[in-house]
């Protein structure tokens, strides 16, 4: 669905745009002929200004619902990530957060090194290689 909607809104502001850019040089270079000057303003508002328009505001609504799914997605990182803690008593693996928020093993990385240095949290190193952070609860 965001596919059609991000096509749909560039192709109306594409024939938008250029028609109202045409439409303008044609009014600007128009003789005194009144009736030419109308019908080119009426194209401009049809076929130009309207397609703008709503190209325009096809672009702002994805931008908008993107920004709320964004917005959601991260509201659930943090709140798998308080579960987690909870559940294991302050100690978690990055493996442990990506699977549980389904999220890449560098994402999850990056979002446990930001909460450890905002939350004070120390590491400790298992045999096996794996970072293990220990918040304080």
């Amino acid at each position: 669905m965001q596919t059609i909607q991000k096509t749909l809104a560039g192709a109306c502001l594409l024939f938008g745009l250029s028609i109202s850019l045409l439409a303008t040089v044609q009014i600007v270079d128009a003789d005194d002929d009144l009736e030419d000057l109308a019908e080119t303003a009426a194209a401009l508002v049809l076929f130009g200004l309207a397609p703008t328009a709503l190209g325009s505001w096809l672009a702002w609504n994805l931008r908008h619902s993107n920004r709320q799914t964004t917005q959601s997605l991260s509201l659930q990182q943090e709140q798998m990530f308080l579960q987690l803690l909870q559940s294991q008593a302050g100690d978690l693996t990055i493996i442990q957060f990506a699977a549980a928020a389904q999220v890449p093993i560098d994402q999850a990385k990056e979002f446990l090194d930001q909460k450890a240095q905002m939350l004070n949290a120390s590491f400790d190193v298992k045999d096996s290689g794996a970072i293990v952070y220990r918040f304080p609860l």
